[in-house]
């Protein structure tokens, strides 16, 4: 998997080491030495095998399991709400712009202790927030609490809800890239590839449990609240499979740490910046730091402004407005009803997700290196809005036909629009962080190029989420 990636990368694929503004490598320790060609390949398969690469899998897993589950139970939380209440229409649009500009803002203020901390203690306490707010999820709140407030005090909880998972989100996924970067390539690749591998849990797991309790009565849904009981059932078992894959993160981590070449990773001390204090000064320091940053976002300012636009897209019309597209066929089949149509949406895009970003860049000829051909690509993918509002989006008057009437043509569109997210989205944060792939860029440069193109799909997201106030506002009064 990823072979031409690798090949590629194969001749500057040595372990990644940090810059003098970050993480200080120590020597390897005695015993450890490479004083041969042999020696030191089994230092590189060591540091490399696939248990490590598996530890990063799951790591990146773990960055954006949060997202998933929240994005997933939209529905249930929408169904909270009285069906006069003017929120059920902007809720899913609150929720996602709350999550992401959230996350944009504690992503920044995360980046800030980069060299001043080391990102294991990071990494490890943002787990155990998303673990304890995954378990307060699935027990009470979801089956018992949430369902019987009032919808003053129901909006404001759901708000801070989201705030938490974002905020413990930003800083593990600053820690796991920082300490993916450091570890070596492969390991950031393992990182992007679990963070769609999750994506794809989520929400298998929430069309098997919404199709086996579609399946289990051989009557539809006789009312609201028995719709209301099985999206609550898939909802609490999400975030329930959730609390168990943090954990799952957790022994990873611990792994990691454990691991005989952790140390020569990087230095838990951070000493390096506190020599360069004493002879350049702090903020000699600080300014050297902030010119590279620039620099950096300079050479790759037509991958950042990609990767941006990428999820700018998606996140306009997915999940707002996705979520309000159902099936065509009258009467709807019972696996056909919202209850189950809409979370087979959700795993219908995920898994174009995983393949475009874990498979398309392994073709040698999908794997584009020119900065402006991926940002035309990129661009390009601005054509789905219109093909999604094509497609049967409601509410709509009894007497309008949409344009796309069919659904597996929608589920198609719904395909590609996650092959072409992951593929490009992938395609961005690959050759920016990649010396190889990327001849503008330096050795010393990976870590703030890895660290800008993380920081700049955040944005993207951010921006997609704002603009899915306007996208959702069309669909409401001009459908």
């Amino acid at each position: 998997m990823l072979r031409s990636i690798r090949a590629k990368l194969a001749s500057t694929d040595t372990t990644s080491r940090p810059s003098p503004g970050e993480y200080q490598a120590l020597a390897v320790s005695v015993g450890d030495e490479a004083t041969s060609p042999e020696q030191e390949f089994a230092l590189k398969e060591r540091r490399n095998d696939w248990r490590v690469y598996l530890c990063f899998w799951a790591l990146g897993a773990g960055v954006l399991m949060s997202w998933n589950a929240l994005i997933c139970t939209f529905p249930l939380l929408i169904s909270f709400f009285p069906p006069e209440s003017s929120a059920r229409s902007s809720l899913a649009s609150v929720l996602a712009t709350s999550y992401c500009f959230g996350n944009l803002f504690f992503l920044g203020l995360a980046q800030r202790q980069v060299g001043q901390t080391p990102p294991s203690a990071r990494l490890r306490w943002s787990l155990l927030l998303i673990l304890i707010t995954s378990l307060v999820l699935t027990f009470p709140l979801l089956p018992l609490i949430f369902p019987t407030l009032p919808p003053s005090i129901l909006f404001p909880a759901l708000i801070a809800t989201t705030i938490i998972l974002s905020l413990s989100t930003a800083y593990l996924q600053s820690s796991v890239f920082a300490l993916s970067s450091l570890w070596g390539s492969n390991q950031v690749i393992a990182v992007m590839s679990g963070q769609g591998g999750i994506a794809v849990l989520v929400s298998g797991v929430q069309s098997f449990l919404a199709i086996l309790s579609a399946t289990s009565s051989s009557s539809p849904p006789r009312g609201g609240n028995e719709e209301e009981q099985v999206s609550k059932l898939a909802g609490v078992g999400l975030w329930a499979l959730g609390s168990i894959g943090i954990v799952g993160c957790l022994f990873a981590h611990n792994y990691l740490v454990k691991h005989p070449e952790y140390e020569a990773v990087l230095n838990p001390a951070i000493a390096s910046p506190q020599d360069e204090d004493l002879t350049l000064g702090v903020g000699a320091v600080v300014g050297k730091e902030e010119s590279k940053t620039r620099k950096v976002f300079r050479k790759n300012a037509l991958l950042e402004t990609a990767v941006a636009w990428v999820f700018v897209v998606t996140l306009s019309v997915f999940p707002p407005v996705t979520t309000k597209i159902l099936s065509t066929h009258h009467p709807v089949p019972r696996l056909l009803q919202p209850d189950v149509f809409i979370p087979l949406h959700f795993l219908i895009f995920n898994i174009g997700d995983y393949l475009g970003r874990t498979y398309l860049p392994s073709i040698s000829f999908l794997l584009l290196t020119s900065h402006s051909h991926i940002l035309l690509a990129s661009f390009a993918r601005t054509l789905f809005v219109p093909l999604l509002f094509a497609c049967n989006v409601t509410p709509r008057s009894i007497d309008s036909v949409p344009v796309i009437n069919s659904d597996l043509a929608y589920f198609g569109i719904i395909l590609f629009f996650g092959i072409t997210n992951g593929y490009i989205g992938s395609l961005c944060m690959i050759v920016a962080s990649s010396p190889a792939l990327n001849p503008k860029l330096e050795e010393d440069e990976k870590d703030v190029a890895g660290t800008l193109a993380s920081f700049c799909l955040v944005a993207g997201l951010a921006g997609g989420s704002l603009s899915s106030f306007a996208v959702t506002w069309a669909v409401n009064n001009h459908l």
